[in-house]
C-alpha cells in the first residue's frame, strides 16, 4: 500500500467520529427535552462545534435523529444485490432483519436486555412518537426507501423500473418493513419484555413476509 494512503483513512475515521458524536449529543438532548424544543445552535454548542459543522454532516435537523437511515437502506439494497443462489429477494431481507432489532452494529435482540441500551431505545421511540416533525420525516424516508428498493429490485430481476411487478414487489416490501417498524415501536413503548418484543416482531414478519412471498412467487424467484 502507498504510504500516503493511511492519511485519508484517518481523516475519514475522524469525520465519522465527529458525526457520531454530534448525533449522539443531539439524540440525548431530544430525549430529554423533545425534538421541537432543541435548536441546532444548542446541539452545536453541546458538541463544541459550529452550527455550520452540524449542517455539513446533517443537512436538516431531522437528519440528526434519523442518522442511520442511509446506512440501513444501503444494507437492504446490498442484501438484495448480493444474496446467494437459491434465495429470493424477500427471503434475503427477512434473513437480514430477523436476527436483529436493526441491521447495524450493536442493535441485536440481546442488546435490548442491557438496561442502558433499553433506556436509550425507549427514549428514541418516545421522542419519535412525540414529534409530528419526526413522524412526518419518517413517512418521507419510507417513501424514499420504497423508491430506491424499486430500482434495486427492477435491476435485479431484469425489469424496467416502472414495471408493475417491480412496483408491486417494492411497495409490498415497503409495507412489510413499515409493519415491522410500527410493531417494534409499539411493543417497546408498551413496556414489553425484550423477548416479548422479539416474538411480536417475528409474528408480524411471518405474516407480512409470508403473504408477500406467496403473492409474488412468480416474480420473486430464487436466484439461480
Amino acid at each position: 500500500m502507498d504510504e500516503d494512503q493511511p492519511a485519508p483513512g484517518l481523516r475519514e475515521r475522524k469525520k465519522l467520529r465527529t458525526r457520531q458524536a454530534i448525533s449522539d449529543i443531539a439524540t440525548e438532548l431530544f430525549a430529554r427535552r423533545g425534538f421541537e424544543a432543541v435548536t441546532v445552535a444548542e446541539i452545536a454548542a453541546a458538541a463544541e462545534v459550529s452550527v455550520g459543522t452540524v449542517f455539513n454532516y446533517f443537512p436538516a435537523k431531522e437528519d440528526l435523529f434519523f442518522d442511520r437511515a442511509d446506512e440501513l437502506l444501503d444494507r437492504l439494497r446490498t442484501t438484495i444485490e448480493e444474496r446467494p443462489c437459491g434465495q429470493t429477494i424477500l427471503g434475503a431481507v427477512d434473513a437480514l432483519l430477523r436476527p436483529t432489532v436493526a441491521p447495524v452494529p450493536g442493535f441485536t435482540w440481546a442488546a435490548l436486555e442491557d438496561p442502558e441500551m433499553s433506556r436509550r431505545f425507549v427514549a428514541f421511540r418516545r421522542t419519535l412518537a412525540g414529534s409530528p416533525a419526526l413522524r412526518a420525516r419518517r413517512l418521507v424516508i419510507a417513501e424514499d426507501w420504497t423508491a430506491a428498493l424499486q430500482e434495486t429490485i427492477a435491476r435485479d430481476l431484469g425489469l424496467r423500473p416502472d414495471d408493475p411487478r417491480a412496483v408491486g414487489l417494492a411497495a409490498t416490501l415497503g409495507a412489510a418493513l413499515d409493519a415491522r417498524e410500527r410493531t417494534l415501536g409499539q411493543a417497546v413503548l408498551a413496556g414489553r419484555a425484550p423477548r416479548t418484543v422479539r416474538r411480536q416482531v417475528h409474528a408480524v414478519m411471518d405474516e407480512t413476509f409470508g403473504r408477500a412471498a406467496r403473492a409474488f412467487a412468480d416474480v420473486d424467484r430464487p436466484r439461480p
